[in-house]
């Protein structure tokens, strides 16, 4: 059954595509296993960082806004996603109630669900009557000839989706909003244009930072980049705004690849950030 939390009036519900897992030093390439050890609670059994491919439903009044949507059934590094519709239908909500979406970025891992294969047929909208939202920036990175020439193609069928989101695509841009209380932050360096999501009612305020920050062990170690950051100084001084933002008031955070499936607060302790969540 997917997690439900209360912020202020609105409704989330966090949602789950499916886990993968890879060593910290090789997803955080520099560090050592000696540097992990004091890190041990960002670690499963076998030494591995786990990354849950999570997604975000928020109802705010009468509207219905999904933020991220997994990796969807394509493969990478070996991994799968594709559980997000079973798991949105144990919540009773069908595909075709939400109205918007909304893509931190578009790596494969955040926007494999939105449009599905059909049997050889073109790929078809999971969420037919949503809005799909996210920054112009991001946009124009994936459809730039710099990127087509530097990046490989891999198992998602990255020109099929943009044919098949066309339609429904609409850009939304840093401090506007989804919907009330939904307001887009710009957040860039993970991607050129990533970005986050604040969600504000009542004198409550949560973030989700879809690839803002990739693990909590970056907030005890502010220096450590994930291996798929585009731009590394500029994903780093985006954390420390964000950290410096949350911590400030006492606001919840979460991202798209923080364990457990719930939101927590930035606290400090002997000199250092940490992650403390709510479960």
């Amino acid at each position: 059954m997917a997690k439900q939390f209360k912020i202020g009036d609105m409704d989330v519900i966090v949602l789950l595509d499916g886990i993968g897992r890879a060593p910290g030093p090789m997803y955080f390439q520099g560090t050592t296993p000696e540097q992990w050890e004091p890190h041990k609670r960002w670690l499963d059994h076998a030494g591995n960082v786990e990354f849950p491919f999570t997604c975000y439903l928020v109802m705010a009044g009468d509207r219905k806004v999904l933020i991220d949507t997994g990796l969807g059934p394509v493969s990478m590094f070996g991994f799968t996603g594709g559980d997000l519709l079973t798991d949105l239908a144990t919540t009773g909500i069908k595909p075709e109630d939400i109205d918007s979406v909304f893509l931190t970025h578009l790596h494969v891992d955040h926007c494999g669900n939105v449009a599905l294969p059909q049997d050889g047929k073109p790929l078809k909208l999971a969420f037919p009557n949503a809005e799909l939202r996210w920054s112009q920036a991001e946009q124009d990175y994936w459809h730039s000839e710099e990127l087509r020439r530097d990046v490989p193609r891999d198992a998602f069928p990255r020109d099929e989706f943009f044919t098949a989101v066309e339609p429904r695509f609409k850009p939304i841009e840093d401090g506007e909003s989804l919907a009330s209380g939904i307001t887009v932050m710009a957040t860039p360096g993970h991607t050129p244009g990533h970005a986050a999501v604040v969600l504000s009612s009542g004198d409550q305020r949560a973030f989700i930072l879809g690839d803002a920050i990739s693990c909590p062990v970056q907030l005890e170690e502010p220096e450590w980049s994930g291996l798929g950051d585009f731009d590394k100084a500029l994903a780093r001084r985006t954390q420390e705004a964000v950290l410096r933002e949350a911590e400030g008031d006492g606001s919840l955070l979460t991202a798209s690849h923080f364990p457990g499936l719930t939101f927590g607060r930035v606290l400090t302790g002997e000199g250092k950030r940490y992650w403390q969540p709510n479960d």
